[in-house]
């Protein structure tokens, strides 16, 4: 009569480096990939003129995220590639629970019509100081208020408003803070 064996108790302390290295292989592929190790670089330029199309924005700042990501279905589909923008006019508060006032919409080139229903806006041409940040937008926003308020208190000065924001194409964030304290002009 053939013996029955009995399969071999795995011991729970066993194995565990294996699954380890991969999960956190796994983790610190996912942080590089929304771009948590990248660093925001803070520059002082003559930043350009800007135009842009937009709907005026009044409430938190969780809200503003969502209103953002329904724009897109109210532009003209031959206008969808653009790059977002927001200009925060001011904010009180902090975190998402924040109020904030602010332009979201989409940078345009100067020539093209303004669609129904949307405003239109001019940044001008002034100095800056310019932060870059390649990340996810959550993510780069955070790192470049971060580094911009960094460079601020380095120099003295403190965050002023109007701040612009541009993202995309891509994970491309910018954000732009006038040098000098004066409201962007509509």
């Amino acid at each position: 009569m053939a013996e029955i064996r009995e399969a071999p108790k795995r011991d729970w302390r066993r194995g565990w480096a294996g699954p380890l290295v991969v999960f956190v292989l796994l983790v610190l592929g996912t942080l590089w990939w929304l771009g948590v190790f990248h660093s925001a670089q803070v520059l002082e330029e003559t930043g350009g003129a800007r135009t842009y199309i937009f709907h005026t924005f009044q409430g938190t700042y969780r809200q503003m995220v969502k209103a953002r990501g329904k724009l897109s279905a109210q532009l003209p589909a031959d206008m969808r590639g653009h790059t977002e923008m927001t200009m925060m006019e001011n904010e009180t508060g902090s975190g998402g629970d924040a109020m904030v006032h602010a332009r979201i919409g989409y940078l345009v080139d100067s020539g093209e019509a303004t669609p129904p229903g949307w405003s239109r806006g001019e940044w001008p041409a002034q100095r800056v100081a310019r932060v870059e940040v390649s990340a996810n937008a959550a993510i780069a926003s955070w790192k470049a208020y971060s580094a911009l308020s960094d460079w601020g208190k380095a120099r003295g000065m403190p965050l002023h408003y109007p701040l612009f924001e541009m993202l995309g194409p891509g994970n491309r964030y910018v954000l732009l803070m006038p040098l000098v304290k004066s409201p962007a002009s509509s």
